[in-house]
């Protein structure tokens, strides 16, 4: 793997980091799902059904989503995310937001939240869907607590879009997680850590526990559904109706054609979003 391997570390050194921002510290990590999240989440599926809205945000992350929507004049909005520090910084970028009385955050599983019944008018579950552990189960519980008539709005990254690795901060190679072996994707992202941990001035400890840190994630925390298999999914869930699916590509618009094409689709598609309602 030598020859093949150092070939693979070199492409992806020239290759530029995808422009995910917010990485400088938590405050502007939940600044920048706040930027990005209303922008997103106007663009693709409006505003109308926040207004008066008693609204749950799964997998709120840190906070700057569930901000968003509460000062977009829902109700009340409570956000969930199963990460302690998520939950500290969330309830934080919310007193700095002055959403505190409207909106909450709460350690909670999405496949066993502790809300009755219909208890929301809308849920959103955004950049969330990869990360369940079973997706079925999460999207059924997703559906049992909301109000018939309530929508639930969602957009996720599929596991083989350019970027559905979630490893872009290390290896920077599109679809590296479908056109590179196991080995060879480890081995390349355990080199670009350990680049990047002595660029900053860590120790090779230090860049080891990171590397593991990664892999556990990547392995156990990013599910690996697909267009297809999400599609599957909501099939199988009868209490809910998809009123409108559609695909984005991750940067190049003009491959929007090619989404008709559902082989290209997988492939192509960066994020999947989708407007699905509450039926009786």
């Amino acid at each position: 793997m030598g020859l093949w391997l150092e070939s693979v570390v070199l492409v992806n050194r020239m290759l530029p980091r995808p422009n995910i921002g917010g990485r400088e510290s938590e405050d502007a990590y939940s600044q920048w799902e706040y930027d990005t999240g209303r922008a997103i989440f106007t663009e693709h599926f409006g505003t109308e059904a926040l207004p008066g809205a008693n609204l749950l945000d799964v997998g709120c992350g840190l906070g700057g989503k569930t901000a968003w929507y509460a000062e977009s004049g829902a109700a009340r909005v409570v956000g969930v995310d199963i990460a302690p520090a998520h939950v500290r910084q969330s309830l934080r970028f919310l007193r700095t937001r002055r959403q505190a009385e409207r909106a909450f955050v709460a350690q909670a599983d999405a496949m066993r939240m502790p809300f009755a019944d219909a208890a929301f008018d809308v849920v959103t579950a955004n950049d969330s869907m990869e990360h369940f552990a079973d997706p079925g189960a999460a999207l059924r519980e997703l559906a049992r607590v909301l109000r018939p008539g309530g929508r639930l709005f969602l957009y996720f990254t599929p596991y083989r879009s350019p970027l559905g690795s979630h490893l872009y901060d290390y290896v920077r190679i599109p679809w590296c997680n479908v056109v590179l072996s196991r080995p060879t994707l480890y081995a390349t992202l355990e080199r670009a850590i350990h680049e990047a941990e002595r660029k900053a001035g860590g120790s090779d400890a230090e860049a080891s526990a990171r590397y593991s840190e990664v892999v556990r994630y990547f392995e156990q925390d990013v599910n690996g559904i697909t267009v297809r298999r999400f599609g599957e999914i909501v099939d199988r869930t009868p209490e809910l109706r998809m009123r409108r699916v559609h695909y984005e590509p991750p940067k190049f618009k003009f491959l929007r054609p090619l989404l008709a094409v559902p082989p290209l689709r997988e492939y192509l598609a960066g994020l999947v979003f989708a407007d699905l309602e509450r039926v009786s």
